[in-house]
């Protein structure tokens, strides 16, 4: 329901490379929209008319990277229907994004304004259904509410009920202009009731003193529209709800995936079985090296949500941090250390490789304020209580022994006050990669003896062991953390940069199928198993569906992955019975007294 062709004309303007599509319901819209294209210049995108939203047949399935549906999706007669239309049309990994009014007060001007134009200066009634109705008359019922959709959760409810997982919602408000003559502003503002209007007319109904008179009794009230000293007219106050979602990857889509790569009977990965036992990925160090290497797709978005907190900072006096999953391929604790002087980074990682690894980083660039220990964040008794002002787990919760009593550490050595930045992922655009893998191995004949008996290990779900939604917060929270913030975010996956060889993409593109490739060759079902998958997965490099080059040249997964950073407190409450505030040489705010809670009147 683009309408007028907006906001499609923006997005093919801000991506030339991508292919939008305009689509309405109305002839009208759709000239509108196609002179407007034409005006801007637009060659990247085109007009459709559809039937209705609940009916987008004319559109192949998983055809759309990105579906939009903006304020007209209130109107839709029925959502339901038009959100499974979404879920169909949307590629494996595509985003859907949606909008609805929460609170518009023109909402209410419309129901005053239609009531007046039915019943105008006769007497009326209601009858048992709640409608108006004046001598044998009934007064039309509404039809458009642009807030149908507003109430609490009922949309992201909705579109989960569809199979696509809500990432991110956000609210906001902003005002609508109405021009500065009443003409105009009563058309605009009326829009809702338009089709009303039009049947009391048509039955000789409409009052339209009366309603005039309504809508100068709106204006002058002066909440549902105001009247600025220019004469410009304006609905104030409206407040909407930005919601997106995710469509994610099914098992139908892993058995359309490999029914396309090869001309043998579908084989999916997750459909395999085997003897295999649960492999412990915190003891392969391939594996190790493989999640360290896959951390470089986020660590702007993380560094960002590191600098945020130490902007809070007064530069002048020092700012402990503690970094407690450092990776070497990130450099984050570097940049941290680079960037603020007055910063004393601690980087710690049971990995000694990590160790001498950041010692090096360190000493390569002069850096005094960055030291690095050989350390189990879940055992980090040698660090006196309350010692850093931030501390950063960057993707590092999968691979510690004790998750839980890493938390309860982490609030032990954080200032009462301080910060605590972590990040997980939450879903990765790999399986599809290690599919496609086995169906290149599966058609080759390398499979055609294994056995189907057992279940196979499933990599991918040990590595994500926070992704259903809330998990970590309530976690979080349970060990005494106040969760101020999470952002949703998604990155395509860093196979290989330019300068380096395809190994470390052949490993992540593997990361799922690992222990399976493992047991091949020991069994020798297949001694040459990862010569097997480096093959197939140079036949995945040439498939833009699963891997592509960004601008900077790196190898990266065409297919977004999701993860999500969570900033959380410390609170100022501890267990000797005081609150405690913070001196004025960190953080930007007035000394006061310690306050005893018994001081504190009920």
């Amino acid at each position: 329901g683009s309408g007028p062709g907006e906001p499609s004309a923006t997005l093919a303007a801000n991506f030339p490379d991508a292919e939008v599509t305009s689509a309405h319901s109305t002839t009208k819209c759709i000239e509108w929209a196609s002179h407007r294209l034409q005006k801007l210049g637009l060659s990247n995108i085109f007009t459709r008319l559809v039937p209705e939203l609940e009916d987008l047949s004319t559109f192949k399935t998983a055809s759309f990277d990105l579906v939009i549906t903006g304020m007209g999706f209130a109107n839709v007669s029925n959502p339901k229907t038009a959100l499974k239309e979404v879920h169909r049309l949307l590629a494996p990994g595509g985003t859907y994004l949606s909008a609805v009014w929460e609170q518009a007060p023109a909402d209410v001007a419309c129901d005053i304004i239609l009531r007046h134009s039915c019943i105008g200066p006769n007497p009326f009634h209601t009858d048992d259904k709640n409608r108006d109705v004046v001598g044998n008359f009934k007064c039309p019922v509404r039809t458009k509410h642009p807030t149908a959709l507003g109430a609490p959760h009922q949309l992201e409810t909705m579109i989960e009920d569809a199979n696509l997982k809500v990432v991110e919602v956000s609210n906001d408000e902003y005002p609508i202009s109405l021009g500065k003559t009443k003409e105009f502003a009563f058309k605009a503002l009326t829009l809702p009731i338009r089709n009303e209007l039009i049947e009391l007319q048509r039955c000789n109904h409409y009052h339209c003193d009366d309603a005039a008179e309504a809508f100068e009794d709106v204006l002058k009230e002066g909440f549902m529209v105001k009247v600025h000293e220019d004469g410009e007219l304006e609905v104030p106050y409206n407040q909407y709800k930005f919601v997106v979602a995710r469509r994610e990857f099914e098992e139908s889509d892993t058995s359309s995936t490999v029914s396309k790569t090869t001309k043998t009977k579908a084989f999916s990965l997750s459909k395999m079985q085997t003897t295999l036992k649960p492999t412990d990925i915190r003891k392969d160090p391939i594996i190790f090296d493989t999640w360290n290497r896959m951390k470089p797709a986020a660590s702007d978005k993380i560094y960002n949500a590191l600098k945020k907190q130490l902007d809070g900072y007064k530069r002048t006096h020092e700012i402990r941090v503690l970094d407690a999953a450092p990776c070497p391929y990130t450099n984050t604790s570097v940049s941290i250390a680079a960037d603020y002087p007055n910063t004393s980074v601690e980087a710690i990682s049971k990995s000694l490789n990590v160790v001498e690894e950041m010692k090096e980083l360190a000493s390569a660039r002069g850096l005094d304020n960055l030291e690095a220990k050989n350390l189990d964040p879940a055992n980090v008794s040698s660090i006196p209580d309350k010692s850093f002002d931030i501390i950063l787990c960057s993707f590092g919760l999968t691979f510690l022994s004790s998750p839980e009593e890493t938390l309860i550490q982490f609030r032990r050595v954080l200032k009462p006050g301080g910060v605590l930045i972590i990040s997980v992922w939450e879903d990765f655009a790999l399986r599809q990669l290690s599919d496609s893998i086995i169906a290149q191995l599966h058609a080759a004949g390398e499979l055609e003896d294994f056995s189907d008996t057992g279940s196979l290990p499933n990599v991918l779900h040990e590595l994500l062991p926070y992704a259903k939604p809330r998990e970590l917060e309530n976690l979080i929270t349970k060990h005494h953390f106040d969760v101020s913030r999470v952002d949703h975010e998604t990155a395509r996956v860093i196979l290989s940069e330019p300068s380096c060889n395809d190994t470390y993409g052949q490993n992540i593109a593997t990361l799922a199928i690992r222990p399976f490739l493992q047991e091949l060759e020991k069994s020798g079902e297949n001694k040459d198993a990862f010569k097997d998958a480096k093959r197939a997965f140079e036949s995945v490099l040439r498939d833009p569906s699963l891997v592509t080059r960004d601008k900077c040249g790196n190898l990266v997964t065409t297919l977004p992955s999701r993860y999500k950073i969570i900033t959380a407190t410390r609170p100022y409450e501890d267990e000797d019975g005081f609150w405690d505030v913070p001196s004025t040489n960190t953080r930007k705010s007035t000394q006061g007294p310690h306050i005893k809670f018994s001081d504190i009147p009920k």
